[in-house]
């Protein structure tokens, strides 16, 4: 004899069926598990925190160092940072931090962000001369300045306005900024060798 059959003859579907739900039955009554109902739990559910839709360098900040752009992209491409549809370079923070294995975030970080030098020289030159050095791009996502950022560039421009001044073609003038820009570098350079 078949499981749930019966000794009259072979079993058919519906017979089955029933001798599933009678089992199933006699489970939730020893266990008072109900099988697809859950009971509810006595634990509260986890305050949800807000999504936000943020850039590649806000995600990259939540490791030291930073995530090199191929390792993020790599990221992306197996689905552990989730893109923002519709808005090509932004990525949903809460959820890649989830999938991560990190813990979500409540809200942004808003400490104030360090600037490098190179950021403060530029800003400092378009304090000269906006129309031949432009602002730099950073200006345009900051609702403010460090007051020790603006300080700095305000002594960068005093420094070489009277230089660039002299300067009658802008070619020079640009010239005279990448000049200060390259001996930056190689005194960071240096910096760093000699430490």
């Amino acid at each position: 004899m078949r499981p749930g059959g019966s000794a009259r003859g072979p079993t058919s579907g519906s017979d089955i069926l029933k001798g599933a739900l009678r089992n199933v039955r006699a489970r939730r009554d020893r266990t008072g598990y109900g099988g697809a109902i859950a009971s509810k739990s006595t634990k509260e559910a986890p305050v949800a925190c807000p999504e936000f839709v943020v850039r590649r360098e806000t995600i990259s900040a939540y490791f030291h160092p930073p995530l090199p752009s191929s390792t993020f992209h790599d990221f992306v491409g197996k689905g552990k940072i989730i893109p923002m549809k519709g808005i090509r370079g932004f990525y949903l923070l809460n959820a890649s931090l989830r999938r991560l294995g990190l813990r979500e975030v409540a809200e942004l970080p808003a400490g104030p962000t360090e600037r490098s030098l190179e950021d403060i020289i530029r800003l400092g030159f378009s304090l000269i001369d906006p129309l031949a050095f432009p602002p730099p791009s950073w200006l345009l996502t900051v609702e403010t300045i460090d007051m020790k950022d603006a300080d700095h560039a305000r002594r960068i421009a005093d420094q070489h306005r009277e230089a660039v001044d002299a300067l009658d073609n802008v070619y020079l003038k640009i010239a005279y900024q990448g000049g200060v820009l390259d001996a930056q570098v190689m005194a960071e350079g240096e910096q760093a060798w000699l430490e």
